[in-house]
């Protein structure tokens, strides 16, 4: 009866994702560095250091609220840039970042964190997030992004 409980409790394991190779491990973590990078790339404003870590083609898409962007050029042409440049003050940050990777694929979960100061307002929030993410032969990079806020934000 133990032997045959401890073949269930292993099989579960695996097909959960209770055991990870280390080369799985491996990738989670770039993955996650990743994230924390494209992260801070947003917050620098320049929009080719941010392209370093999306699809820049029209698999790229963002489910944001109730917004979609379908596309790297919508999603930086009439939501990324735009809000960018009102900005006088940013911070955006992921974190609690959750990385699931099979070969070509993977998906990572997220909680974060922004503040964005601009001449007329405040506003600050937390939310939760998912990151679809692609191997290419550029390297890992992100082709779909949906957050959604958690908390109502505070204006000031």
């Amino acid at each position: 009866m133990k032997k045959h409980l401890m073949l269930v409790l292993a099989g579960w394991m695996l097909v959960t994702g209770g055991i990870l190779s280390a080369q799985d491990k491996d990738e989670a973590a770039v993955i996650v560095r990743l994230l924390q990078e494209y992260t801070d790339a947003v917050e620098s404003k320049n929009m080719s250091e941010i392209e370093k870590y999306v699809l820049t083609t029209d698999e790229f898409t963002v489910f944001e609220g109730g917004h979609v962007n379908l596309g790297w050029t919508d999603y930086r042409d009439h939501h990324l840039a735009p809000e960018l440049k009102q900005f006088q003050e940013f911070k955006y940050e992921y974190k609690d970042i959750k990385a699931d990777v099979d070969q070509k694929l993977a998906v990572a979960t997220f909680k974060y964190s922004i503040f964005i100061k601009m001449k007329e307002r405040e506003i600050s929030g937390e939310g939760l997030g998912t990151a679809v993410l692609v191997k290419t032969s550029d390297g890992w990079k992100i082709r779909h992004i949906h957050t959604s806020r958690s908390r109502r934000p505070r204006n000031k």
